[in-house]
This record gives structure tokens, sequence and C-alpha cells, in this order.
């Protein structure tokens, strides 16, 4: 018989939950303050009152052999009368609830009674469903009284209702096994290096360790990676996390998805995406009483799931949001759902590592077993630190007040108590007259000033559904709330920032390694990480910082002839700060350069949009087609501009862009699309006071500061920026790194080994000879 194991309160959440979608605005202080309020009503208990009485039943029907477990709030003895309470905490106004409210829960009360009562002579039970409200502590107890025959009927119905589903399921994960087993790689030949990669992979999850791998572009790591891991998949809680740094990858894991169900994979696969990506509404606001997706939500949801696992096997973006206009169910909600029982879930590097918004289910609970592959890994130092990174503006706060001007009530002395920390900050540290200051310890007292005005927030939005700032209001709650969470994991990794910028003070608790949190995610919460990338190097450097120094490593080779790339370093000219102006000249000869050396379409990073425009300044763009990148360009635009390397033109093409941006890494450039790039600059991270400290900080950790806070992040984005010339085996193009620091060895260790052929162009030599001889062997190869 198949075992299944289930909780009293998962099975009659999935079974019976009901009504609205709400999010009853449960801040940490929520959680904390609804398990007090829990003890409140049990330390009321009589001497003959037992609480948090454990129940376990034994199952056996068809197929299955269900164990069924829970804990009772309270056994209670009144007059002679046994009652089984369920308490449950809730902000929502006491007269506004009945047992219809949420059906779970007397559900869940009532498969309680009957579990007590299968051990024990008795007929008939009474039943406490008891609400306390999280503001009042007032108490509403909803009073049932329930024969044995009347639980028996209900808990087998409950049974029967679950059995149906788990038929419909268990079948999906019989093929699904089946499927694997006999799942061939959907190529004739493996490419160079793809084999190896496979091997440390499916071995890496087998062991539940953690890889990181070097891996060029080129040998095929979307559908080796995912080859690998399905393999490995033996148990129904098994996930696949397929974790991107960008929307673009998420749809190459679909393609390849698809790819391997034409070659016999049965799965089925979701992908999650923001809020504001999936809402149906003019604007995200999910109080059932503004959204009809929310209104009833529950009640709709487990006709949806069923429909759509039945019918589909890729849940995408659209597909899900077409089933929750059917069904009127909020999508991002659904998505959520369909998860649980989805085989690989194809989302961004927040649902598993940002403890503001990680899916609990997954990474805090138990239950699953996630086996992660984290592409473009290299984003991972900057996004880990962000993570746990979170800032409050004193703006925000000003915004706040004139928000809730019309309410009255403790949220003035709340938000008032939290301004004046803020100006006592300002004039404590003489920001006006220096407007940065930094310190190791966390503000304790603003954190608890926060703890009380997010209550007094939660009050309002709660009690006024709608209001013409609650949009407003919603803003800055959820600001606080970020904050909030943040102060829980602030150590001695953490700086505590205070800026005045614009009439205004930030406060910003700064992660500077977040290393420990990831690692400790990886290791607790899942089955295993492989962590890769093109550009891993140096390796040690990613590893300390994304895992804290855990993880095998692995370098594949690049499976494309290095010489189809021509990689130029001039190194006659300084592009430091300083020499800017000394360099514009040169930087313009040199693209003129590789225009004129072979028509095609070129692109010129840029370290600033300040250095490129004045580049652009002295440019001749009436030769040439220029297509200029703008600063926080719409994706709609980014695509129309990328679209101009497809038009055909008279004149060579070339691209403005700025290094680190979307225009540098995650985009194929693939054949004729792009001939080259001009890389100016090594890309450091601008100088500043923040990356100062980051500097000081890991020199305070015997690491070499200048390097890890400066020199690999910026050698990074060059290599990516290098990295979209060749894309497969057929392109060909050339990169020229201009700058004098190329030639220096710290950098040239840190050139991939496909670079190693790299010519440097001699002083007061003319680069276009050079270029015109590596495009005349490339014309002179395709003659023969």
């Amino acid at each position: 018989m198949k075992q299944i194991r289930i909780s009293v309160k998962e099975l009659v959440t999935f079974i019976h939950r009901g009504g609205d979608l709400t999010n009853e605005f449960k801040s940490n202080a929520r959680a904390k303050q609804g398990t007090e309020l829990h003890t409140f009503l049990q330390e009321q208990y009589r001497e003959t009152d037992d609480k948090e009485v454990s129940v376990k039943t034994l199952v056996e029907k068809e197929d299955y052999e269900i164990t069924l477990s829970g804990r009772i709030d309270g056994v209670l003895l009144r007059e002679g009368t046994v009652i089984i309470e369920e308490i449950k905490s809730t902000s929502v106004a006491l007269e506004l609830i009945d047992e219809t409210s949420r059906p779970e829960h007397l559900a869940q009360a009532r498969m309680y009674a009957y579990m007590y009562l299968k051990t024990r002579k008795q007929r008939s039970i009474t039943v406490y469903l008891t609400y306390i409200h999280t503001q009042s502590k007032h108490v509403k107890i909803i009073k049932k009284r329930y024969n044995q025959t009347q639980l028996k009927r209900f808990f087998n119905d409950t049974i029967d209702a679950y059995i149906t589903w788990l038929e419909i399921y268990e079948t999906h994960q019989a093929k699904r096994q089946s499927s694997i087993e006999g799942l061939t790689f959907p190529f004739s030949d493996y490419r160079e290096g793809q084999y190896t990669f496979m091997g440390a992979i499916y071995q890496t999850l087998i062991q539940k360790d953690i890889l990181y791998s070097i891996a060029p572009t080129g040998i095929g790591k979307t559908v080796a990676a995912l080859f690998s891991s399905l393999k490995t998949l033996d148990k129904e809680t098994d996930k696949i996390f397929y974790l991107t740094a960008k929307n673009q990858g998420k749809q190459i894991v679909i393609d390849t998805v698809n790819l391997l169900k034409t070659h016999g994979l049965i799965t089925k696969s979701v992908v999650l995406h923001s809020k504001e990506a999936m809402c149906l509404m003019d604007k995200v606001d999910c109080d059932p009483d503004i959204c009809p997706y929310a209104k009833g939500y529950f009640e709709r949801e487990k006709a949806a799931l069923e429909d759509i696992f039945v019918h589909d096997d890729v849940y995408e973006q659209t597909l899900i949001k077409q089933y929750g206009e059917f069904h009127t169910i909020c999508p991002h909600e659904f998505s959520l759902s369909i998860s649980n029982y989805s085989d690989i879930i194809i989302c961004d590097y927040n649902y598993a590592f940002d403890p503001r918004v990680h899916l609990i289910r997954y990474f805090e609970e138990n239950f699953y077993t996630p086996k992660l592959l984290i592409d473009e890994a290299h984003n991972m130092v900057d996004r880990s630190r962000n993570m746990y990174s979170a800032t409050l503006s004193e703006q925000s706060l000003i915004n706040l007040r004139q928000a809730v001007a019309g309410f009255k009530g403790t949220i003035h002395a709340a938000l008032n108590a939290v301004i004046g920390n803020v100006n006592t900050l300002k004039e404590t540290h003489q920001l006006i007259k220096n407007p940065f200051y930094y310190q190791s310890e966390n503000d304790i007292e603003l954190i608890e000033k926060i703890d009380f005005l997010i209550v007094q927030l939660e009050k309002i939005l709660v009690e006024n559904k709608k209001f013409k700032t609650r949009k407003d209001v919603l803003d800055v709650y959820f600001e606080l709330m970020q904050y909030r969470r943040i102060s829980e994991f602030f150590n001695e990794h953490y700086k505590l920032f205070i800026e005045y910028q614009n009439a205004f003070i930030s406060i910003t608790q700064r992660c500077f390694n977040a290393s420990q949190f990831i690692a400790e995610i990886i290791e607790y919460q899942t089955d295993g990480a492989i962590l890769f990338s093109a550009t891993l190097e140096p390796i040690d450097y990613y590893v300390k910082l994304i895992t804290n120094g855990q993880g095998k490593t692995i370098q594949i080779p690049s499976p494309f002839d290095p010489l189809c790339l021509g990689l130029f370093v001039e190194g006659s000219t300084s592009t430091r700060y300083r020499d800017r102006d000394l360099s514009i000249n040169k930087i313009i000869d040199t693209i003129y350069a590789m225009l004129e050396a072979k028509h095609g379409n070129y692109i010129a990073f840029f370290p600033s949009y300040a250095y490129m425009n004045k580049v652009l300044e002295l440019f001749d763009q009436s030769q040439y087609h220029v297509v200029i990148q703008e600063p926080r360009m719409r994706y709609n635009e980014r695509i129309e501009l990328l679209q101009s390397f497809q038009q055909d033109s008279d004149t060579s093409t070339v691209g403005f862009f700025v290094l680190g941006g979307s225009f540098s890494e995650g985009i194929d450039y693939v054949g004729d699309l792009l001939h080259g790039v001009l890389i100016v600059g090594v890309a450091l991270p601008m100088f500043n006071q923040e990356n100062e400290l980051l500097r000081s900080y890991f020199e305070s950790h015997h690491e070499n500061g200048f390097h890890y806070a400066y020199t690999y992040p910026g050698m990074n984005k060059v290599i990516q920026a290098v990295g979209r010339v060749i894309r497969q085996d057929e392109d060909k193009g050339i990169a020229i790194l201009f700058d004098d620091r190329y030639l220096h060895h710290t950098y040239q260790q840190l050139f991939p080994k496909h670079w190693s052929h790299n010519t440097t162009i001699p002083h007061n030599d003319y680069i276009i000879n050079y270029l015109k001889a590596f495009w005349k062997t490339d014309d002179d190869e395709s003659e023969q």
C-alpha cells in the first residue's frame, strides 16, 4: 500500500479551505502575537483541562495507508462534558466571523473531535471554535455538538476527497518516474565538456552536496543541468528549482522542458513571476473587498488546481492567467499553489533565498526536498547582499504622515516616534554637514518603534478597506516590514548606513556578506545545489561569498575554437577617471577602426553614461547606424533597440551601451547579429564610501580588499560582455580590451583560458591593420 503522511491542518486546508484570499498583514510581530494569544487562552485552562494534545490515526483505504496527525489546542472538561477546542487568532472584527468565514477551521476541529472519540467510548462530543481578536483579546466561541456517526461521515468524506486527488496526483507521479527512468538525452552526441558537466551534477545531487561549475557558453548548460537533475528524482517530495537572475533565462528553461517532453519526459513545470507581473487588476491590492480574484478565492482554488493539473503540463505566465480569469482566482497565488504539485519550479533567486519573499513551504518547512540549479551564479554575490539589506527612507515616513492624516488614534504617536528617532540621528551625527555616517551596531530603539508603527498600520488597513491613500499606506507598510525583517539578520557582516541626500535621511541595513545565510539554506533546506556560469573566476572568490567557502568546483573547457574570437588588448591609453578626457580621441579612433575593418554590427561598452556621452559628442554619427542605450529603459524599449541589429544596412551598426546592464549579459547575439565589441575600461565599481567600507570589511577578513570590492566584480562584467560575441560554433568576431591595466599581471591572470591567444597592440601601431588581418583570415577560410 502507498504510505502517506499528512497533518490534519494540511488535509483540511486542501479539502475544505474556503473564504477569501487575505494577507491579514501577518508581520513577524503578528505571528509572534498569535502564539502569545494561544498561550494567553491556554493559561486560563482549569487543572482538569489538557492543552496541545497529540492525536494520530492510521487510515487504510483502497491502495493507501494514510497516517494523519495533529495537536488539539485544548481538551476541556466542563460539567462532565468533554470539549475539543481549536483556537484561531484574527485581526478581523469578530462580528464579521462565523463558521463559514474559514470552513477549514471548523473542519480541523471536527477531524480532531473524531480522532479523539475513536479511542474512547463516548458517543458524542462538543466542539469549540474559538476566535481571539489580536487587538482587543476579545473572544468569540462558535459552539457545535456532534455525535460519532456525524463525525465519522465527515472524516470519511474528507479522506475520500483526498484520495480522489491522490489518485490523480499519484498517477502522474508514477508516469513521471517511469518517463525519467526511460528518458534518453535529446541529442545524438554530447558537446565537448557536456558529459563531464552532467556527471558532476548527478553525483553532486546524489550526495546532497554543492558544486560550482565554470561552464562556458556553448556546452548546452540548460539541457545538461535539467537532464542530469531529473535523473536524481526518486521521491514525490523531490523538486527541481531552476533559479535564474533574469526573465530571459526562464524562457530557455521552458523551451528545454518542452524539448525533453518530445523525447518522452512527463513532468509538471511551473514558472513563478512577481505579484505585479501576474496581477489581473490595474493596481495590486489583495484585499478581497477590492479584488474580485481574492474574494472567495479558496472556494474555487481546488477545482482550478484539478483543472490545470489534468489538462496541462507546463504552467507559464499566460496560461496561469487564463486559468485565473476562467476560475476567478488570483493568478499569483494560484501559481504558488500549483508549485506544490509541480516537479520543476522555474523562478528568480529570491524565491529560494530572500528572507522577505522566499517560499516558506520549501525553504523553512521540511516536507519538500528542493534540488537547486542556480544559473548565471556570478550574479549571486551582489544579489545575496541585496536580499539581506534594507533601506528605510525619511521621505516615505513623511509621505505616510500625509496619507494617514485623516485617521485618529495612536497611529500618529507611533509614526511621530519613528520620525523623531530619525531626526535624532540627523542631529546627533550632524548629517547636514557630513551627509554619510555608519556604525557597526543596529539601532534597536528604532526597530522597536517600527514594530509598534507596523501594528498600528495593520489596524488601519484591516479596519478600512477603501480610502483614497490606501496604496500610499501599503507602500510604506511593506517598506517598514522589509526593514524589520532584515533587522533579524543584522550581525558582524553588516553596517548601518545613515545618509542625508536631497533633504531627506535614509537608513540602510547593509549586508556585506550573506554567504552564511545562503549556505545554511542550502545545507538545511535542500538536497544539493549546482551553481554554474561562464564567469566564475577566480572561483574561490565566488565560493567564499556565496556559500561561505562550501562546495566543490569543476571547470569545463569552451567547446568553441578560441581562434574564432579575435581578442586584442589596446593598452596604450588609461581610462581612469582623471584621464578620461585625454582618452576620448583614441576611443573614437578605435571605434572607427572596428567599424571600417569589416561591415557589420558592433557594440562599444562604457563604464558609465557620462563617459559614453562624452564620446558621443565627438563621434561622427552620420556615417553609421548608431543605437544608444538610455538609462532605465523599459523592456519593450530594450527589445526594440536590439532589433536594430537585425536590420539590413549599407553601413555598419554600432551600439553605445553601458557595461553591466541588460545588454552586456543574458542576451544571445547569434550569427551576424554581433561582429565585435569594444570594452572601454576595466568596469570597476564606483569609488564611494560604501564600496570603500566593503573593501575594509574584506581586508579585516584577511582578503585582498581592493580585488574583492573592485577588481573581481569589474572583471566579471568584462568577461560577460566579451562573451556576447561567440555564441555558437559558426560565430566569428572580435573583442577589444581598451585600457592599460589589461597589460598588468593582475588582469592577465583573470583572463579565461580560451583568451590565451590575445594580441597586444604595440604603441604607435594602428589597430585597424590587426582587425583587417583577422577578418581576412576569416574570409580566406570561408573561400576554402
